[in-house]
């Protein structure tokens, strides 16, 4: 199941000036608790099935709140968390104004929104000192024409009524949630519950927290030199084998454990086997 969030995709919050939309890892955290909550009903499910979270950016920041919060702690299998770490996250944060402030407010078509996102036009448009920023772009073009849409919403332009597309979330009102969104987000990966796994584009992203995590073994880390930050859209086959890999590594209803040495020297006994007195 994938879900958007509020603010994000076609799911629509109902916000006013006086109770402005809530974009905040809490708010973030409780919905993806209720969505699931909300399947089970729907499906009419008794029990929820074993669970496996993923995330991916400020995705792996909500994933890795709603692990540590223990919410379906015994379905939870493990989380994986993509291409987002607090300490990388952070000081990327310092070259986010420049960013937004560097990409178009509307595009005239779906088309040309595609070819802006892609890798080669970004890179015309970003100065060699935002390299951190350049990493979070799309490298597969295909991969483009099926996220990119979703990114925007059509309008009409108050200049000559002619159809624009502009951002479906407003970045710059988000700003003074940035921080929230990923302060205490390597505590939270890992002390949450379950198997964990991180999936980064380069080794440089790991913060200290997460370096001695690694060591100690306390997740499993995969580095995909020849992703950018969407991992899941530059290279989908790998990213699927890997996180279809990690659900059947940790998969409780596929392990099977050696039988006790008391069952086995009962079960001999009953076979009259002689060696057993």
């Amino acid at each position: 199941m994938a879900a958007d969030a509020r603010g994000h995709g076609e799911t629509v919050v109902t916000s006013t000036a006086e109770r402005p939309l809530d974009l905040s890892l809490a708010a973030l955290s409780n919905d993806m608790i209720e969505v699931i909550r909300l399947t089970q009903n729907k499906l009419g499910w008794t029990e929820l099935p074993e669970l496996v979270f993923v995330g991916h950016s400020l995705g792996g920041a909500v994933v890795s709140s709603v692990a540590k919060g223990g919410a379906y702690a015994s379905k939870l299998l493990g989380y994986a968390v993509l291409d987002v770490v607090e300490g990388f996250a952070m000081e990327a944060l310092k070259g986010m104004q420049a960013y937004l402030s560097s990409r178009p407010s509307s595009f005239a078509s779906l088309e040309d929104a595609i070819d802006w996102h892609h890798e080669d036009r970004v890179k015309s448009l970003l100065t060699e000192s935002s390299s951190s920023i350049q990493s979070r772009t799309l490298r597969n073009p295909t991969s483009a024409r099926v996220s990119v849409p979703a990114l925007l919403r059509q309008e009409t332009s108050p200049r000559d009524n002619s159809p624009i597309w502009v951002w479906r979330t407003d970045l710059v009102a988000t700003q003074p949630l940035w921080e929230n969104w990923f302060i205490g987000m390597s505590k939270n990966f890992l002390e949450g519950k379950g198997a964990k796994l991180l999936m980064l584009a380069g080794t440089d992203r790991l913060d200290k927290e997460l370096m001695i995590g690694q060591m100690q073994g306390k997740y499993q880390l995969l580095v995909f030199p020849e992703a950018g930050h969407f991992i899941h859209e530059d290279i989908p086959e790998k990213s699927a084998a890997a996180i279809v890999e990690f659900y059947r590594r940790n998969d409780r209803s596929a392990l099977v454990l050696p039988p006790k040495v008391s069952e086995m020297l009962k079960n001999k006994a009953l076979k009259g086997d002689p060696e057993i007195p």
